[in-house]
């Protein structure tokens, strides 16, 4: 039996990212560990990698994902070292941080997401026998609803710095979603809180080359419905003090990305980008 089946087409999306990551895993020259990941993808995971994966650079995996994962990976553990403990992962998917990761010992991490998926999770966690690094408290909602009360009911301190991990999300939401779940995660980040996410600009998620991948992501149930050229002007009125890393910055390239680095809102650019925003 194929235990994907639980899973609507949005919530296997996190099988395509277990997928790549285990690919990664498998690498002599990985730029992350990730021993879950294969599991966690099941046989659902591969085949929906190949429908939609093509050739960045010749030889090479398109190594967006692998490179977003070691810049987040890196920027975690920067703030666990920094003294924050409380972290929240927003639309956790199959990733296992929470596993892979060495956290300090009084770290405390939420994950998010949507019921079914982290039903689906915690079974093959179990299954594993796998033992986290950190506290890590599953709380199955809905994104779009009311989560910020049951965050709060789970322990959450919005008086305490938070780190917050909004990966793989935003362009799946339309503009008004974004801007609510930014504001709602924003009512609860106390001064020193961090938001790590990837984006899209909307130059390119409108552009002839992109028109092709979008109809596939809408064929699947999943379509990229947003994206923003200027993130700054999403997060500063927010009280948000933001770094923007393309793809392929000395920060954002662990030797992977051939490209040449271009910023958001350049005409004709890859346009995917990573950023930091610091609560002031």
């Amino acid at each position: 039996m194929d235990v994907s089946q639980p899973l609507d087409p949005l919530a296997k999306t996190a099988l395509w990212t277990a997928s790549m990551r285990a690919r990664e895993h498998r690498r002599a020259d990985r730029l992350f560990s990730d021993p879950l990941a294969e599991t966690f993808a099941g046989d659902e995971g591969p085949k929906i990698m190949s429908q939609f994966e093509g050739h960045v650079q010749s030889g090479v995996e398109d190594p967006a994902l692998a490179v977003r994962t070691r810049f987040l990976d890196d920027q975690l553990l920067k703030l666990d070292a920094d003294g924050v403990r409380q972290f929240v992962f927003v639309a956790v998917g199959m990733d296992s941080r929470a596993f892979r990761l060495e956290w300090s010992p009084d770290v405390l991490i939420y994950e998010l997401d949507r019921p079914a998926l982290l039903t689906f999770k915690e079974d093959l966690v179990r299954g594993l026998h796998a033992q986290a690094t950190a506290a890590r408290v599953p709380l199955g909602v809905d994104l779009l609803a009311d989560w910020t009360g049951p965050l709060l009911e789970s322990g959450f301190d919005s008086r305490q710095p938070t780190c917050w991990l909004v990966e793989g999300l935003l362009y799946f939401l339309e503009p008004h979603e974004r801007d609510v779940l930014l504001h709602r995660l924003t009512d609860l980040s106390a001064a020193g809180s961090r938001l790590l996410a990837d984006y899209v600009g909307q130059t390119i998620l409108n552009s002839p080359g992109m028109a092709a991948w979008r109809a596939r992501m809408v064929e699947q149930g999943h379509p990229w419905k947003s994206g923003s050229d200027r993130p700054e002007e999403l997060f500063v009125p927010l009280g948000w003090e933001i770094q923007v890393s393309a793809y392929g910055d000395p920060d954002a390239d662990y030797g992977r990305w051939s490209d040449t680095a271009v910023a958001p809102g350049m005409l004709g650019t890859r346009g995917r980008y990573l950023l930091i925003a610091d609560k002031q």
